[in-house]
């Protein structure tokens, strides 16, 4: 959104001028059409649109309509299959909310129209929300076209056609009057379209954000002053695996976690399950201390017992276990949801002093995870080992 006085059509030319010869016209089309929608969609309020915008309505559409209690219970690359309205707790709720947005990306309706419907959902359901109705009407609406826009635009970009001939893309700042100055300070940057940066700072980078990307080609970036893309930035942060820059929840590419295949075996939707994915991935970089840990579960009243020690005691993993099991992609997501499940009424078996193993069938097969119970002074803990799993009989 750009509340200045600026438009964007003025702030960042849509002009685009063709590689020489019969390169990719296609790909010139396709991304010439993509540059005048973004400039179009992103120089007003998102209150509107005039066109429907067909990737962005095939995002959108094959989200699961997902019941939730927490804004946390949906985390990062899951809103790209998931949609979801934080606190919504049941199936009918959520897939009023999820039409009603259907309607502004197929049909052009208005912030106002939104909210008129979403009042009506509201009695329809007797739903009892937080937050000041202007704030969480205006943020469900803009978030999740932002969100679809954004896919769309990746799916455009991603096009072999227009990869060839826009090999870069520019991060882009929308120009509002109050900026994230970390978004202002990638204003203008080129960076190579399959640089593993775009997979944390692909925008929408945060609620309200309305920075976005545009294709750039080789002549572009020279006429930019540019003799290459630029250095993209360490997005790594002291003492937390939050991404310099990104707000929380948004640490992924709505357009390229749709796209891509999904990877076999669970996969991390939580807040809590992502921040144990990210650790794994951040300790296997060797940021984390070896007795650094992160709660992967929290045992039950009967595993508790089992184990000897109290009810809700913490399931750790520690950077140490991390490295020393050299866990790859998949296994993080397995050590990031499956412990925590196990956790909740698996069965306790005694390996030695100190040494069990936690066993529970989940989804076909049978999982099982070293637990060792450690004494210190008066606490227990509760250390995560290796995570094993068969198919059940």
């Amino acid at each position: 959104m750009n509340s200045g006085s600026q438009s964007l059509s003025d702030a960042r030319s849509p002009t685009v001028t063709p590689a020489s010869g019969s390169i990719a016209s296609k790909g010139f089309k396709t991304a010439s059409k993509l540059m005048g929608l973004v400039v179009a969609r992103m120089a007003s309020t998102i209150s509107a649109l005039d066109l429907p915008f067909s990737e962005a309505i095939d995002f959108f559409r094959q989200k699961t309509a997902t019941p939730t209690k927490s804004w946390r219970d949906v985390w990062d690359g899951a809103h790209s299959k998931m949609f979801m309205v934080a606190g919504a707790n049941s199936a009918a709720l959520v897939a009023d909310f999820q039409a009603e947005i259907a309607k502004a990306l197929e049909n052009g309706t208005t912030l106002a129209d939104f909210r008129s419907g979403f009042d009506q959902i509201v009695k329809k359901h007797g739903w009892s929300y937080n937050g000041d109705r202007g704030w969480r009407t205006r943020t469900i609406f803009e978030t999740n076209l932002r969100t679809a826009y954004a896919a769309g635009r990746y799916a455009q970009m991603t096009e072999p056609d227009t990869l060839a001939t826009f090999p870069y893309w520019q991060y882009n700042h929308s120009g509002s009057l109050h900026p994230r100055l970390q978004h202002k300070a990638w204003d203008g940057k080129c960076y190579a379209a399959d640089d593993p940066v775009w997979n944390s700072m692909y925008p929408p980078n945060g609620f309200g954000c309305g920075c976005f990307v545009t294709p750039v080609s080789r002549q572009r970036l020279r006429r930019l002053g540019k003799s290459g893309p630029d250095r993209a930035p360490d997005l790594d942060q002291l003492g937390t695996d939050q991404p310099l820059g990104i707000d929380p929840s948004f640490n992924y590419n709505p357009g390229k976690v749709w796209l891509d295949q999904t990877a076999p075996g669970p996969t991390p939707v939580t807040a809590s399950e992502a921040t144990v994915a990210a650790f794994i991935q951040s300790s296997l970089r060797g940021k984390w201390p070896d007795t650094s840990w992160t709660p992967a579960g929290i045992v039950d009243k009967n595993v508790a017992a089992q184990l000897g020690t109290a009810a809700s005691t913490e399931l750790r993993l520690l950077a140490e276990t991390v490295r020393s099991l050299d866990i790859g992609p998949i296994e993080a997501n397995e050590y990031a949801t499956v412990p925590r499940r196990l956790m909740r009424g698996g069965k306790v078996t005694r390996k030695g002093k100190g040494a069990f193993t936690v066993t529970k069938d989940l989804d076909g097969k049978t999982w099982s995870a070293d637990v060792d119970v450690v004494k210190d002074g008066k606490r227990t803990q509760l250390h995560l080992g290796k995570l094993r799993s068969e198919v059940a009989r």
